[in-house]
């Protein structure tokens, strides 16, 4: 049973697993909190949870006075300070740092929107809980040796061992080979299909996938990661490393709710130059700062920035893969990127936002980027008029397929 409690401000701290990154920053939506909760009072509990069940202790918290920690409700907290009450009404939950963090996660999001990184972030903490500590050594269920994870599950797909735990129910209690016991899966996947079905509602390999491109994300340095923040929760050395690289700092990259697919181009982006450039003539983290600061235009939807990023990987991938030495590759990234940058440039100069087809938009994003991307084939193919590129886009069809289906 949950207990509920009006606790004093003093004796709350926040915890370490909760998601939001800077619970109150003072602008207009958490001054609008503080007044809504000034004249009407706090309608949400905030959900805390004993300190002595937190294991992911805060080094910094050595008050005697603060015995709960925050789960969630950090906004309201801070919003009621700001409004005077000494007082806040709380649920008290017993939870373990697990069940905390997913409590964490699913309150902040119902509230006010994550970042893409706050969520990333979440989910790594999350599935780092949960994922073995080592390789599995024996298979928990007939205690036959076994040499990594690979050989594990090759074993209970060939036997009628079965793993415990479960991606809805979570991992259960076992024993580690120290003796002790420990809430954790045995092997990576499953921890990934659980943090899947948790976060998604399913555990396919689409949603997998998912859960690892957010994980991804949180592996970026924070520099990159702070592209994926609100303006608002940026700090100040992170907002002038971005514009340091002309990167608009008003602009956040991605949905703002962990599915865009610009956070997978900016990390395969990084993973790329960081493996094929030697860290001494190109470091990853200043090319993708100084790629989005020369690529990214305002008019740009999110989806011509990922296909722009996806295209400039290849680019300058091909360059970096042929034989070009140490000293050259910082040559060879920032001519790719220059053309790369002043192909595109010319493309948004030379585009008038005309409209190929009858009823939509003059001026819609969508009319614009279809204008774009129409002038930019005409130069290509080199003709001069829209019923001239039709049909030669059509014949181009017709061949394809001819060859495709075999057409005599």
């Amino acid at each position: 049973m949950i207990e509920r409690q009006a606790l004093p401000v003093e004796s709350l701290v926040l915890d370490a697993v909760q998601s939001r990154e800077e619970a109150w920053t003072g602008d207009a939506d958490d001054r609008q909190l503080a007044d809504s909760i000034a004249a009407d009072g706090v309608l949400q509990d905030i959900i805390v949870r004993p300190l002595d069940t937190v294991e992911l202790a805060d080094e910094q918290v050595s008050d005697a006075d603060e015995t709960y920690a925050i789960v969630a409700g950090s906004r309201r907290y801070h919003a009621a300070m700001e409004a005077g009450y000494e007082r806040v009404p709380c649920k008290i939950l017993n939870a373990d740092d697990l069940d905390a963090a997913w409590t964490s996660l699913i309150e902040n999001t119902d509230r006010k929107e994550l970042s893409e990184q706050e969520i990333a972030n979440q989910l790594k903490l999350i599935y780092e809980l949960v994922r073995p500590r080592e390789e599995p050594e024996s298979c928990p269920a007939c205690s036959a040796d076994m040499a990594g994870e690979s050989e594990l599950l090759a074993h209970c797909a060939a036997t009628t061992c079965t793993l415990p735990g479960s991606p809805s129910d979570g991992p259960s209690v076992r024993n580690s080979p120290d003796g002790s016991q420990v809430r954790r899966f045995s092997t990576d996947e499953q921890a990934l299909e659980y943090v899947a079905k948790r976060f998604l509602g399913r555990d396919d390999e689409s949603a997998i996938s998912i859960v690892e491109g957010h994980l991804r994300t949180a592996e970026l340095p924070p520099v990159l990661q702070s592209l994926f923040k609100s303006p608002e929760d940026r700090t100040e050395q992170e907002r002038l490393a971005l514009e340091n690289y002309g990167i608009d700092i008003r602009a956040t990259l991605g949905s703002g709710d962990g599915k865009s697919g610009t956070s997978r181009e900016i990390v395969a982006l990084y993973e790329a130059v960081d493996e094929e450039a030697e860290t001494a003539a190109i470091d990853p983290t200043d090319a993708v700062l100084e790629t989005v600061g020369s690529l990214r235009f305002d008019e740009m939807s999110e989806q011509e920035l990922r296909r722009t990023l996806r295209d400039f990987r290849h680019d300058v991938t091909t360059q970096l893969e042929s034989d070009v030495s140490t000293s050259d590759q910082r040559e060879a990234f920032t001519e790719t990127l220059q053309n790369c940058a002043a192909a595109l440039k010319e493309t948004y100069e030379e585009v008038e936002p005309t409209r190929p087809f009858k009823k939509v938009d003059v001026l819609g994003p969508e009319t614009q980027h279809h204008s774009r991307w129409h002038t930019h084939a005409m130069q290509q193919r080199d003709v001069n008029g829209h019923g001239e590129l039709v049909r030669e886009l059509y014949q181009e069809r017709l061949e394809t397929l001819a060859e495709t289906e075999e057409w005599e």
